[in-house]
């Protein structure tokens, strides 16, 4: 009876999915399971006889199939050796090594390193894109003040030439566009459209001597902004380059895309127009928004802006 349990102990000790053996204090191997042998052999090539010989092995840091405290095998299991220190009711001392199959913590582990160094990636692009967002976020602010400055300065100046020419009062003179203009430079206003954008719109080409007639509704938020800066540009052009006194804008559109076609009653262009600063600016400005502008000589004048609605400015 002893014997058939002394056997079937064994047979389930050699049966267990782990592997595990034990030395006696001399370092001398007692006992052992299949699953021991088996991994030992496959890690090292040699039986296992001696807890020296397996000591050595496991703290080779140049094994092939060591991977910091994991060891690997051929068919892609993972395993982990831990050394522990045994002591029997008759104060025997042993020396008890376990192998437990840990491939799916490994597996999952790797998984976890891949994953934290696509993170690592992604942080850094995004540090990246954050950066240059700022140089852009910047480079457009300068952009619109440097449309806003030229365009207050052109009014500025015709208005001051129209004055001069009509030998008025010098108390009459208004001063207010070049002292939005400081301010502006002083960054003491905001760079935003006037409340009543088409009431400051009118205003602006009364100032200079030129009538706007406007046919359609200008859109809100951005494609707004853009059409109004156009139109800005425009007037002021007409009045400087061809003496308009009418500049004519007919705006249209459908539910995606808003048109404006700026046209005016001035000197008819000599040639190609060649765009300058304020338009060169304008056009930028449109296109960062996904538009296009078009501008035609002749016969006449034409700028035909299109800005898609519903949408930001792209950065």
């Amino acid at each position: 009876m002893k014997r058939f349990i002394r056997n079937s102990v064994k047979e389930a000790f050699d049966n267990l999915p782990s592997g595990i053996c034990f030395f006696d204090k001399n370092g001398i191997l007692t006992l052992c399971n299949h699953q021991m042998y088996r991994l030992f052999f496959a890690l090292t090539g040699k039986d296992l006889q001696s807890l020296s010989e397996l000591q050595e092995f496991l703290n080779d840091n140049t094994a092939k199939s060591r991977e910091n405290q994991v060891f690997l095998q051929d068919d892609k299991t993972a395993w982990r050796f831990a050394l522990e220190t045994v002591t029997t009711p008759d104060n025997k001392i042993y020396t008890q090594v376990i192998a437990s199959d840990v491939t799916e913590l490994y597996s999952k582990t790797k998984e976890l390193e891949q994953d934290n160094i696509a993170l690592a990636e992604y942080a850094k692009r995004m540090r990246r894109l954050f950066a240059n967002t700022i140089a852009l976020i910047r480079e457009e602010e300068i952009l619109n003040m440097k449309m806003r400055v030229h365009d207050d300065i052109g009014r500025s100046v015709i208005s001051a030439r129209r004055f001069l020419q009509q030998n008025r009062p010098m108390e009459e003179l208004d001063l207010i566009p070049w002292k939005n203009v400081v301010s502006l430079l002083r960054h003491e206003i905001e760079l935003s459209e006037e409340q009543d954008a088409v009431a400051g719109l009118m205003s602006a080409a009364y100032s200079i001597g030129i009538k706007i007639i406007l046919e359609g509704n200008l859109p809100k938020d951005i494609a707004g902004e853009v059409l109004i800066a156009a139109i800005r540009e425009c007037m002021t052009n007409a009045v400087r380059h061809a003496g308009a006194k009418e500049l004519y804008v007919h705006i249209t559109g459908d539910e995606n895309t808003a048109v404006a076609v700026i046209t005016n009653n001035g000197a008819v262009p000599n040639g190609e127009i060649s765009l300058g600063g304020g338009l060169t600016s304008l056009k930028l400005r449109i296109e960062k928004c996904g538009g296009t502008m078009r501008v035609k000589h002749s016969p006449q004048f034409e700028l035909t802006v299109s800005v898609p609605l519903k949408t930001e400015e792209k950065l």
